[in-house]
């Protein structure tokens, strides 16, 4: 098999942005249907599009061939989106300066709180503008933000529970939190006017991120407290935050308006001008 495929093998391998190639054994890691026989997964840096994928047919055989950037690898590999399964269950067709070992070495670091972490803080930046959209009465858009917010919650109770989310969501979480699946059904079924279904949500879902804001804001808090006081840019670089990306800044706001971190004001290099930091608050 391996020399059927070398060709795109050495496609990827010749690219100097690819730190890794793979040859997927399980392909349900990384789609829901039976499309392909075997699955190459190339690891890129600094790729403009996130994810791509081609397909090809080789002999007969289906073969798909996935390239993803290395940030978004990293983050679904330590967050638990990719199961440890997929790494030691695949073979390593050609890895720059060991990364695949890296990674190996980093993923058990990663435990269920700092999933939780993760699902959290996507949860909060898809209902914060989600909830926004609402406000500025962009219904439609609202709509999805928050029935994205939705699925996020539904795999942070899942995580919670020590469960990994699979493809089928709504059918596990109709077993262990059918509240929340009751609250998107609500949302998708019912025959109230949108503008309303929307709101009811938004009422609902604040009750349930309140209540799941002590478990996911824990890792982050945990690493916070280690220091003192931390400006955005330190905080955005931390090896075991930046993984959060372009949730961060709303998740940090959050905390904030939850009063569990504290902005303070710096004073810069500019006259009159502060720069923010930020600090765990501290409780008696």
């Amino acid at each position: 098999m391996e020399d059927l495929i070398r060709p795109l093998v050495n496609h990827c391998a010749s690219r100097p942005t690819t730190v890794a190639v793979l040859m997927v054994n399980h392909t349900k890691e990384l789609t829901a249907e039976d499309l392909f026989d075997v699955i190459i997964y190339a690891v890129a840096t600094d790729q403009k599009n996130p994810e791509q994928s081609r397909y090809f047919d080789v002999h007969g055989i289906r073969v798909g061939l996935f390239i993803v950037d290395e940030r978004l690898f990293r983050k679904k590999m330590l967050s638990g989106t990719i199961s440890p399964h997929f790494l030691y269950g695949s073979e390593v067709l050609f890895e720059r300066d060991r990364y695949i070992e890296s990674i190996k070495k980093e993923t058990p670091i990663y435990d269920c709180q700092m999933k939780l972490g993760l699902e959290f803080a996507e949860l909060i930046q898809s209902y914060t503008i989600g909830k926004n959209l609402f406000e500025d009465g962009h219904f439609p858009d609202a709509y999805d933000f928050l029935v994205s917010a939705l699925h996020h919650l539904a795999r942070f109770a899942l995580i919670e529970k020590g469960i990994q989310a699979g493809t089928a969501l709504w059918n596990q979480i109709k077993n262990e939190e059918p509240e929340i699946l009751k609250l998107f059904e609500e949302l998708i079924k019912s025959e109230e006017p949108i503008e309303k279904r929307l709101e009811l949500l938004i009422l609902a879902s604040s009750f349930f991120i309140y209540s799941k804001t002590t478990k996911g804001s824990e890792h982050i808090l945990e690493i916070l407290n280690e220091g003192g006081i931390w400006s955005y840019e330190m905080i955005a670089q931390h090896p075991k935050i930046k993984i959060y990306g372009s949730s961060l800044g709303t998740f940090l706001e959050y905390l904030i308006e939850k009063e569990l971190i504290v902005p303070i004001q710096v004073e810069s290099t500019f006259t009159g001008i502060y720069e923010r930091y930020y600090r765990v608050k501290k409780t008696c």
